[in-house]
């Protein structure tokens, strides 16, 4: 190559795909693939927004869902010793339109056994209350809520049954 524009024009290529031609898969996508996950980086409120968006709820239980985050309320409605817990987002309908309720913590190391056993009694108690106030099978889905454990994370579902499975499909789509 004897024409120095020719070679400017080459090396300018080259630069380009060494530095901007090469992608990984999900990249091209305008996915951002992350190699080093930490429980840190988590926006457990974003999570929460991603379930509602997925969930088949009506627009008046929906309209009644309000984020709990007063201590008095997640002591004493939830049975919560928030020491335990690292973070949270607890969001529940108020139950005159139906129950759309959806708890995340992320509990400290041994702890997530006692913050199981909360969840599951401020279960208990909305089965109780729709027990004799029945709207929208808020008793049926409050006695099938799902509560469980994933690494780090406690987990209560208090939806539908196809909604609970949107919601436990996008929980996995956060984590590791």
């Amino acid at each position: 190559m004897k024409n120095p524009k020719l070679k400017i024009s080459a090396l300018i290529l080259a630069l380009l795909l060494v530095f901007c031609g090469c992608s990984t898969a999900g990249e091209e996508d305008g996915e951002e693939i992350i190699t080093d996950f930490s429980y840190d980086m988590l926006d457990l409120s974003t999570l929460v927004d991603k379930i509602y968006a997925g969930a088949e709820i009506s627009d008046l239980t929906f309209l009644s869902v309000e984020v709990v985050d007063d201590y008095q309320t997640l002591s004493e409605q939830y049975y919560l010793d928030l020491s335990k817990v690292i973070d949270y987002e607890i969001r529940s309908a108020e139950g005159k339109y139906g129950v759309a309720d959806v708890a995340i913590l992320r509990v400290e190391e041994g702890a997530a056994d006692e913050i199981m056993a909360s969840l599951e009694n401020r279960r208990d108690d909305r089965i109780n209350e729709f027990s004799r106030y029945d709207v929208y099978d808020s008793y049926e889905i409050a006695l099938n809520a799902t509560i469980y454990q994933a690494d780090e994370l406690v987990v209560m579902l208090m939806l539908d049954e196809n909604s609970k499975a949107a919601a436990m499909e996008t929980i996995d789509s956060f984590l590791p």
